[in-house]
């Protein structure tokens, strides 16, 4: 066994629900597909007995013809999750430096220990991402987060073009940017070192399926292609994915919904006198102590204890935006919780 390996701590999903519980701990879409993503769903089961299309070349299309993006230019793989680590493949040799802003999503540094990197985590608080930093270490790989998961704000511009100035190549991972009212697609457009990552987990509410995109210079696509798994993405996701495309109305209606009710929550719970962090993605980030995250769970409100991450200091909960009676359950439970600590 690999040496590196005795020392990775795995992925922690958190908590998988069971029974009838708040599910708010995953930044999972709260509300069901369209109907004609659940038709194409249930049409293409009757194939689940052969390969789906090994180049993806209909899904391509689709996501080109979205985007306005050279077919050339888009890899897919099975979530962003796995395109993370083949980006990682692809241009991290053992030693180079691969510089992680902190805090922000733990799977960047297992990906990067895997390729036995010299991994730097600059911590910057509440992710507010500085350049100065890569200018002094000339990263083989940075990697930013934007809008960034935990803390849910977004980089500057101004930082994202320094980064890529400074760095030989850039991962930047939009998982959230449909809650946004910014992205970086163009960066990978004009920088040859520059691959943006999208999924069709948040906002097309598709984390079920696993289905992730990544846009880059045909040279970095073709080689995210030679190693991705052959058939990473499943006939019945291909489908569910393109309807979701062409269901865009239908997804931006939800977005509208979300945006509204994380706007609202974050007002009532800045109201019960907790910290709330800025956010342009569908979940928030507040600090609390440590117990709240059991009351919540004996109230059946699920959502993510986040805890021991470099630039976070403290305990804080990271609170999905779900539907409003959801949000509701979660807003009442918290002012209990406040009202009981403060009388103890």
């Amino acid at each position: 066994m690999r040496g590196v390996l005795r020392i990775i701590n795995p992925y922690d999903p958190g908590i998988i629900p069971e029974g009838q519980v708040v599910n708010l701990s995953s930044n999972e879409n709260p509300y069901e597909p369209s109907e004609s993503v659940k038709r194409a769903f249930f049409d293409s089961i009757a194939k689940i007995n052969r390969y789906p299309d090994a180049s993806y070349s209909k899904l391509k299309k689709t996501i080109s013809d979205f985007l306005g993006v050279e077919i050339e230019k888009i890899s897919v793989g099975c979530g962003s999750s796995e395109l993370i680590s083949r980006v990682c493949d692809v241009v991290v040799e053992e030693l180079d430096t691969v510089a992680v802003p902190m805090p922000s999503y733990s799977l960047y540094l297992i990906y990067a220990m895997l390729r036995e990197a010299n991994i730097v985590t600059p911590v910057f608080r509440d992710y507010k991402v500085e350049a100065e930093i890569f200018e002094e270490l000339k990263p083989k790989l940075s990697i930013i987060c934007s809008p960034n998961n935990p803390t849910g704000n977004k980089v500057k511009r101004k930082v994202v073009e320094k980064i890529v100035e400074n760095s030989e190549f850039v991962l930047i991972d939009e998982a959230y940017v449909e809650f946004s009212d910014e992205h970086f697609l163009q960066f990978a457009l004009e920088f040859d070192n520059v691959v943006v990552l999208r999924t069709f987990s948040k906002f097309f509410g598709l984390a079920g399926l696993r289905i992730g995109y990544a846009i880059s210079s045909r040279e970095l696509t073709e080689a995210i292609e030679k190693i991705r798994l052959p058939f990473a993405i499943s006939g019945v996701a291909v489908e569910a994915a393109i309807s979701a495309i062409k269901s865009f109305d239908y997804y931006a209606d939800l977005r509208k919904r979300i945006v509204e009710e994380r706007e609202r929550m974050a007002k009532e719970l800045m109201k019960l006198g907790l910290k709330v962090y800025p956010s342009y993605a569908n979940f928030l980030l507040v600090k609390i102590d440590e117990r709240a995250f059991d009351f919540l769970l004996g109230k059946g409100i699920m959502v993510r204890k986040i805890e021991n991450v470099l630039g976070l200091e403290g305990t804080h909960l990271r609170l999905t935006v779900g539907r409003k009676e959801e949000n509701d359950a979660l807003i009442e439970a918290l002012r209990s919780y406040l009202c009981e600590s403060s009388a103890d």
